[in-house]
Formats: structure tokens, C-alpha cells, sequence
């Protein structure tokens, strides 16, 4: 689960800083989030992105040489 943390907080094994963003199990999410000390990040789909690329023209035929 996606979290971000609200305060900084530091264990033994770990130190998470404010406003840092962290995938954790769901386990330790949950036990933390119910502390106050992060909220769940919700993941946006990303959007279709419009580019500037030309369209597929059609082949190009040459005149042959005689």
C-alpha cells in the first residue's frame, strides 16, 4: 500500500521523513495509518498523452529515370 507521512517517524529498522512517500505491506500501512501518522496515496491512471507526431502519410513514389 501506498502511503505518505505526515510527521517524521524513526524505529529501530526504519526512519520515514515527513511528507515521503513509501509502498509498504499492508500490515504495517494499516498500523500506521491508524496512529495519524500517513495518509493512502491514491494512484491516478495516467492520462492518454495527445503528441505532436505527424500522421502516416502514404508512400512516395519517384519518377524512374530513362
Amino acid at each position: 500500500m501506498k502511503v505518505i507521512f505526515n510527521q517524521a517517524i524513526a524505529g529501530a529498522d526504519f526512519y520515514y521523513t515527513s511528507g515521503q512517500v513509501v509502498e509498504l505491506p499492508s500490515a504495517a500501512a494499516a498500523e500506521y495509518l491508524n496512529a495519524g501518522f500517513c495518509e493512502v496515496v491514491e494512484e491516478k491512471k495516467a492520462e492518454k498523452v495527445e503528441r505532436a507526431v505527424s500522421k502516416k502519410s502514404t508512400k512516395r513514389t519517384t519518377r524512374k529515370a530513362k
